[in-house]
C-alpha cells in the first residue's frame, strides 16, 4: 500500500479515481488499485487477491490459475453492485476458514456449496 500513499501525495493529497493512474505507480498492481477505487471512490471494482483467488476456485465458481484471471471472471459472473464487497467478505473467509492448507472444512458454513476442488485433506 505504499504505491497508493505515494500516489495521494504525488496527486496532491488525493488519490487518483483511475485504474491505469493507479497501476502505473510502482508497486501497486491490480488487486491494490481496485481496492482502492472500491474503498476511497466507491467505484465498482473487484479486488482479488490470493485468499479470494483460491475460494471462488475452491468453490468452483471459477476456474482460473491467476488472480487477475479471476478478477475477469468475476467481473462476467457477479453483479456489479456487489464487486466493492467481494474483498472485504472473502478476504477473511480464505484466511481463517477456507485456508490455503487444511481448510477448516468441518465448520465451514458454505460446504453443501462448495465442490472443495483441490482439497486433498482438512480439518
Amino acid at each position: 500500500m505504499l504505491g497508493i500513499a505515494k500516489a495521494a501525495e504525488q496527486y496532491g493529497g488525493e488519490l487518483p479515481a483511475d485504474f491505469e493512474k493507479l497501476t502505473e505507480l510502482k508497486g501497486v498492481g491490480p488487486k491494490c488499485a481496485n481496492l482502492a477505487l472500491g474503498v476511497a471512490h466507491q467505484q465498482a471494482a473487484i479486488s482479488v487477491d490470493v485468499h479470494v483467488h483460491r475460494v471462488t476456485n475452491r468453490w468452483g465458481f471459477v476456474q482460473t490459475s491467476s488472480p487477475e484471471q479471476t478478477m475477469l471472471q468475476l467481473e462476467q459472473k457477479v453483479p456489479q453492485q456487489k464487486w466493492i464487497d467481494i474483498n472485504r467478505l472473502l478476504m477473511p473467509f480464505g484466511k481463517h476458514i477456507c485456508t490455503g492448507r487444511l481448510p477448516h472444512c468441518s465448520t465451514c458454513p458454505v460446504l453443501e456449496y462448495c465442490m472443495q476442488v483441490g482439497v486433498t485433506s482438512h480439518r
